[in-house]
């Protein structure tokens, strides 16, 4: 099956999905990544004494490294202003995010779910968006059988504080619909694709994403209900 990870920015699909999609691309799925953004906006360009267009163009060049990595199909990295996707017009990247629906004809797509992961407003913004497509256009887009979302359990524990007070949760254990368990390989590739990113090596060190994940990767789904943990995004879909 084809299977499309839509992100905001690059490194999106490497803090935390990456282990998850080597496993689906061994178990012969294709993976395709579309990101709607640089990333140059980066708070990390300040320390490197760069502009966003540098910035940028580094970290495109960084996802590149990752698509060789992770042996992903095929890649679209758009160009629209990093950190102010909630600011745009939701028509404009409705209608983006369309047309490269229609190029890819993917059987599951895969984002953030509604708290963003981290509540960054591009990733709450773009889910809000394919959560809508995913209504008004699926029996239009034949081919498309399932939304999913890369999601972490709540610990209780919400991930940044702000003077102590909670900004962030994550989502209940009796919503995960998805639980992939990696192996090795599979975790090993997501430390590669994470080391792919130079610049941002002081992040993966502070969000402890690598031990956060561990051995299994969890998706919720839109509108779907089972009587178990599914073990792949494309368990039980027809096509």
């Amino acid at each position: 099956m084809k299977i499309m990870y839509i992100f905001p920015h690059p490194d999106d699909e490497s803090f935390g999905p990456a282990g998850a999609i080597d496993k689906q691309i061994k178990e012969g799925n294709k993976v395709v990544l579309l990101t709607l953004t640089k990333g140059g906006a980066t708070k990390v360009r300040h320390q490197l004494g760069l502009s966003v267009q540098e910035m940028g163009a580094i970290r495109e060049k960084e996802m590149l490294k990752v698509q060789k990595t992770l042996n992903i199909s095929e890649m679209t990295i758009l160009d629209y202003q990093d950190g102010r996707l909630a600011k745009t017009n939701p028509l404009h990247l409705e209608a983006e995010i369309l047309k490269w629906l229609q190029h890819y004809q993917p059987n599951v797509v895969i984002t953030y779910p509604v708290h963003g992961g981290s509540g960054h407003h591009d990733h709450i913004a773009l889910h809000h968006i394919i959560k809508r497509l995913y209504f008004e256009k699926k029996e239009k887009l034949h081919y498309w059988k399932r939304l999913a979302y890369f999601t972490v359990i709540d610990t209780g524990k919400p991930m940044f504080f702000d003077g102590g007070i909670p900004r962030v949760t994550w989502t209940r254990e009796a919503d995960i619909v998805v639980t992939e368990k990696l192996d090795e390989s599979n975790i090993s590739a997501m430390k590669n694709a994470l080391l792919c990113y130079d610049t941002y090596q002081e992040m993966v060190k502070t969000t402890n994403v690598i031990e956060r994940i561990g051995n299994k990767t969890h998706f919720e789904l839109e509108n779907e209900k089972h009587n178990k943990i599914l073990s792949s995004v494309t368990e039980s879909i027809t096509v």
